[in-house]
């Protein structure tokens, strides 16, 4: 797929501190023997940048990714998200948490078509409501995400309870997010190699 969408650029979170993955760095979590944020950049292929929000600037690269440090401290993914927005020359950000697996083209592909079609920020929503990732951020998201983060809300989702949220598109998920799983634990990564190995079936941990 031809790289044409220069207004547009991946970002994946990794700025959390990962307490309940025994120690490993989330940016680093493999699945076959590749990273998951690369994995990610690979599905994202039609965009041309890629950006990698962190804490801290670690040693090894991921890809041809830039980094990103946050600007508000233990700010969680608001902090994060407002740090690219401010700091990258595109307009919006296609965001996917460093911990995510099984995001696909598809399912990438149809939020990137909706923004190209609206501009407006894109977002899946399943029976229990709209749901932050995979999402598509936009610069025009900034006021109300500074005025959530200054009132001390670094919940996500509170950001479709506000009035801007009338403008933004919402998709039906239902399907679509079935597919992914989030790596929080040490026990959910261990279960993700698992099924690599093809033991899943066999082993109920």
């Amino acid at each position: 797929m031809s790289k044409q969408r220069p207004d547009l650029a991946g970002y994946i979170l990794a700025g959390g501190r990962g307490k309940r993955m025994g120690g490993r760095q989330k940016l680093y979590l493999q699945y076959q023997g590749k990273y998951l944020s690369l994995r990610t950049m690979e599905i994202l292929r039609s965009l041309e940048n890629f950006y990698i929000s962190v804490a801290e600037i670690p040693e090894d690269p991921v890809g041809s990714a830039g980094w990103i440090t946050d600007l508000y401290k233990e700010a969680g993914p608001l902090g994060g998200i407002m740090s690219g927005l401010l700091l990258c020359p595109q307009d919006a950000l296609f965001v996917v948490p460093c911990d995510t697996f099984g995001l696909d083209e598809e399912m990438a592909e149809t939020l990137i078509r909706e923004y190209e079609r609206s501009g407006r920020p894109v977002f899946y929503r399943t029976e229990k409501g709209p749901e932050p990732f995979p999402g598509i951020y936009t610069k025009a998201m900034i006021p109300v995400m500074e005025r959530q983060r200054t009132a001390g809300n670094y919940r996500m989702k509170s950001l479709f309870e506000t009035e801007e949220a009338k403008e933004y598109t919402f998709l039906d998920g239902t399907k679509q997010l079935k597919k992914l799983v989030n790596l929080n634990t040490e026990q959910e990564y261990l279960r993700l190699q698992r099924r690599n190995d093809g033991r899943e079936s066999s082993d109920n941990e």
